[in-house]
Order: structure tokens, then C-alpha cells, then sequence
């Protein structure tokens, strides 16, 4: 059971799992990680997402926003990301949801625009994730394993931007 006060966890589903992060302030990144299943299962996801949530009691959840104008989330993503928030629902946890563009405009502040800029920018501020640093990615290149990590924290670097 956790006993961090204010501990934030964002969740960024995808095509092959999800990136997570817990964060205790702005520049504190407790822990991090991506979850990958082969054969892909919401039902296995879900119930990750789940044992994860209740364990670490975050205070906040948050979430991708699916809907976004320049979105191409799938609709098997889509319904994992409708029944994270239907559970958050029904524990009473407060949950925000961001989308891409919402990213991007924070990260315009540090000239970053793609998800391999913005992982750039938060690596220099999160040196431990060096080890995770993505190679910048040519149309033919599928993307980067670690890249859900840093999509995730881009998500809890956007709350905390938005809400000071």
C-alpha cells in the first residue's frame, strides 16, 4: 500500500500495452515502466491497470483523451482507455485525461512538438531515463519499445504544466 501523499499515475495505453509513470511532485519520477502482451488482451491489461491502482492508492489518474482532434487510437485502445475510467469511476479516484494536441501544446513552450523532441526535453530533465533515450525514427522504422514511457510522462508533465 502506498504512503506517498499526492502520488500521480499516468497511463498511456497503446497498439502493444501501456506506458506508466508514478510521480511524487513535479520532478520526482518514482517509478516507470511499459507493459507489453502479446497476444494483446484488454482484459489482461485492464486487469494490470487495476492491480495497479489499487495497490499504489495514486491520487490522481491520467489518462490519454482518445477523442482528440489529430487522434489515430484505435478502437480496441479506446475501450481499454473506457473501462480504466469506468473502474477510476466507480473507486471514486480523480482522473484527467489529455490529448496529443494538449501535449503538444505544452511541450511548444520547449520547442517540442514530436514525441521524439518531447522525450529529448523530458530526458533532460529525468537523467534516468538515458538508459531508455529512443533513436530518432524514419517513416520505416517501427517505434521505439521505451517510447510508451515517455508518452506517459508526457501526460503527468502536462497536468502538472496545466494546473500551476
Amino acid at each position: 500500500m502506498n504512503t506517498i501523499n499526492n502520488l500521480v499515475y499516468a497511463v498511456y495505453p497503446n497498439s502493444t500495452g501501456f506506458g506508466f509513470v508514478y510521480m511524487e511532485n513535479a520532478r520526482k519520477l518514482i517509478d516507470y515502466g511499459s507493459v507489453r502482451i502479446n497476444p494483446i488482451s484488454n482484459r489482461k491489461l485492464l486487469a494490470r491497470i487495476i492491480k495497479d491502482l489499487k495497490y499504489f492508492r495514486p491520487t490522481i489518474l491520467i489518462l490519454n483523451d482518445p477523442e482528440g482532434i489529430s487522434s489515430r487510437t484505435g478502437r480496441r485502445t479506446k475501450n481499454l482507455i473506457s473501462k480504466v475510467l469506468e473502474f477510476a469511476k466507480s473507486e471514486n479516484l480523480t482522473h484527467v485525461q489529455y490529448s496529443r494536441d494538449q501535449i503538444r501544446d505544452v511541450f511548444k513552450e520547449f520547442n517540442a512538438t514530436t514525441k521524439y523532441e518531447i522525450s529529448q526535453v523530458l530526458i533532460q530533465e529525468f537523467t534516468e531515463l538515458e538508459p531508455k533515450r529512443p533513436k530518432e525514427r524514419k517513416l520505416w522504422d517501427s517505434e521505439c519499445r521505451h517510447m510508451p514511457i515517455f508518452e506517459a510522462l508526457s501526460l503527468a508533465i502536462t497536468w502538472y504544466y496545466l494546473k500551476s
